[in-house]
Parts: C-alpha cells; structure tokens; sequence
C-alpha cells in the first residue's frame, strides 16, 4: 500500500470510530463528519510533502471535503502541549516533592502556578501566562521537552504578541533504555536464546517491549510477563531459574521476570547523560527561553523530572503537568477551537 492509502485508510476508520462513539452517546444526536473541525497532531518535523499526502488522504477519507478543507487542522505536537499548559491545566503541574503515584488515583495536584522548581504547597495557583509576565518580562519562549517511549523531541516555541506559538527551534535524539533492556534479557536468556527467540517471535518481543514501556517511568522494582514460548524454549536448555542466578538484578517468580529498581534506573544512565547534554545544547542555542516544559509518557518520572529540575531548575522554570502524556490530546482540541495560536512555517 503506498503512504497515501495507508494515512487514507487510518484516517477512515478514525472518523467512522469517533462518529460512531458520539453518535451512541445520550447526547449525540444525528450529526456528521461535516459538523466538525478536525484536527490531526503531527510531528515537528513534518514535511510539506507529508502534509500534503495527509490532506489529500482526510478528504478521501471523507473527514473534510474538497471546499471545507479549512476544517482540517494540523497541530504541531510540541505546540498543542504547550497551548494545554499555558491555558493553565485544571490539574495544575507536578512540585518537587509530588509525583504521580498511580495513573487512576492521581494525589491532590499542585496549583497551575507552581512547578517542580517548588517544593509541596510552594506559590499560590496562578495562570502559566501571569507567570510569563511577571517574572520573566524578557523570556517568551519555551522549551517543550517530549519525552516520549523511545523517543525524545526538544522544541523552543516563543509566544508571540496575541498569545500565538512560533517554532523556532528543534532537537531529535534516541533514548538508549529500551536497547538496554533487550540487552537485559539476552543477559538472561544466554546461549543464544533470546537471539534466537527475537529473530522468530517479533510480535512477541514487541509485546514485550510494550509492556516494558508501561512501567519503565516507574521509580521501584516492577515486573514483566515472559511469554510461554520463550518460557518453553529456555527450559529446551536448562531449568528456567538458572538463566536467572548469575543476573544481577533480575529474578524469576510464577512467570514473570522481576527487575530491581537500581536495575531499572540503570538502562537510563546513558541516556539521561545524553538528555541533559542536549538540553544544555539546546538552551546555550537559544536565548531568552524562562520555562522547560516536561510532557510525554516518561516524563512520569520522577527521576527525571528531579534530574532536570537539579541540573536546570535555578535558571529556568521547570513545568510538568499532571498526566503529562495526555497534554498532546487535551492541546490538541485548544488548537482547533483557535487554530490561529499556532504559525506553520
């Protein structure tokens, strides 16, 4: 399928998915795809071509028809997590001393003036905006550090005169953790069992990894299931809790492989080392930024988090929102109620 079916073909099953949702909700009434804006987040580094195969693939695919292309916003994900924290987040932003303990019990969050410069109960709640204004009169811009699963996006956007962003600058790396962990089990699953079982099982070990994703922002010993298969071709070799005895850091109980914390942080060492020469990369580039923004799935941690915040909080405001994985989507629908706060180079 060439890229023009494929986004085509995502696009549809998106639209009829949403329409359907609404359509079944107490309130949804009879309504189409016509009645609304929609708006598609994209990658800072979208390319014009790209742009334009995705357009052309909404109006197939019957979002948005050949005069109402108007309706169809593109939002930068950078710029739509940004727009989220400077309304200011209902939830306010993560303190020093408060972090998110569990996805569906999230503790009493922090006022949306406070950020994780600020131990707990630190300034009175005020909007990000009166920040801005009052205590960096000279600093509009913003350095919004994605911190997604495998990887990390770090773009300057500075707020223009009216409230709109403009990109000014951008910074792509690679994090190393999830290498380090394959390298983990192939430690564990040795005589090139692991090799083996990679080379024939992908869907598995993307399972795998996707599980490791889940749990690898957390800042204690977790767990991961390890599939039958590779359960039974380990045991083909020796018993299942001899690849676990010379490991360190790792264990085996009732089918699942148990990982330490110290183990867990250190598939981050060499990453967080290269995220903070980035940073420093990125901020000795660009004049006049005041506040690093902390968004994206790994930004739950708070090892993170507290690293950046050593490493840079007594020059720059360090901001993190509560469920900041979720920023991208909640920013998203601010951008297309005012698609006009974002400028597309």
């Amino acid at each position: 399928m060439s890229r023009l079916e494929v986004f085509t073909e995502v696009l549809r099953f998106l639209k009829d998915d949403a329409l359907k949702t609404i359509k079944h909700h107490p309130a949804g009434g009879e309504i189409s795809a016509s009645d609304f804006t929609w708006v598609l987040t994209v990658p800072d580094s979208l390319k014009d071509l790209v742009k334009q195969i995705m357009t052309e693939a909404a109006v197939l695919a019957g979002l948005v028809g050949e005069d109402t292309k108007d309706k169809l916003v593109f939002a930068l994900e950078s710029a739509a997590a940004l727009a989220w924290c400077l309304k200011p987040p209902p939830d306010g932003f993560i303190t020093q001393n408060h972090s998110r303990t569990s996805q569906d019990q999230p503790p009493e969050p922090a006022g949306a003036g406070t950020s994780c410069n600020d131990p707990a109960g630190g300034p009175e709640p005020g909007g990000t905006k009166v920040l801005v204004e009052t205590r960096n009169p000279d600093r509009k811009r913003y350095l919004v550090v994605d911190c997604g699963d495998e990887m990390f996006d770090m773009t300057v956007h500075e707020v223009l005169e009216g409230g709109a962003l403009k990109k000014l600058d951008k910074d792509v790396r690679q994090y190393l953790a999830d290498e380090r962990f394959r390298e983990f089990l192939e430690e564990i699953f040795s005589d090139g069992v692991w090799r083996q079982y990679a080379r024939f099982f992908p869907r598995t070990v993307r399972k795998m990894m996707f599980e490791f994703n889940r749990v690898k922002h957390l800042d204690k010993d977790v767990q991961i299931s390890c599939p039958d298969t590779l359960r039974e071709r380990a045991q083909r070799k020796k018993d299942i809790e001899t690849f676990f005895a010379s490991v360190e850091g790792a264990s085996w109980e009732d089918g699942v492989i148990k990982i330490s914390r110290d183990k867990l942080r250190s598939f981050f060492d060499d990453s967080l080392l290269r995220v903070i020469d980035r940073l420093n990369y990125v901020l000795n580039k660009n004049s006049n930024i005041g506040f690093i923004v902390l968004v994206g799935g790994l930004a739950e941690s708070q090892m993170l988090r507290q690293l950046i915040t050593d490493q840079f909080g007594h020059q720059y405001k360090v901001l993190c929102p509560l469920r900041p994985q979720e920023v991208v989507l909640k920013g998203a629908v601010e951008l297309g109620r005012n698609p006009e706060l974002v400028q597309f180079d």
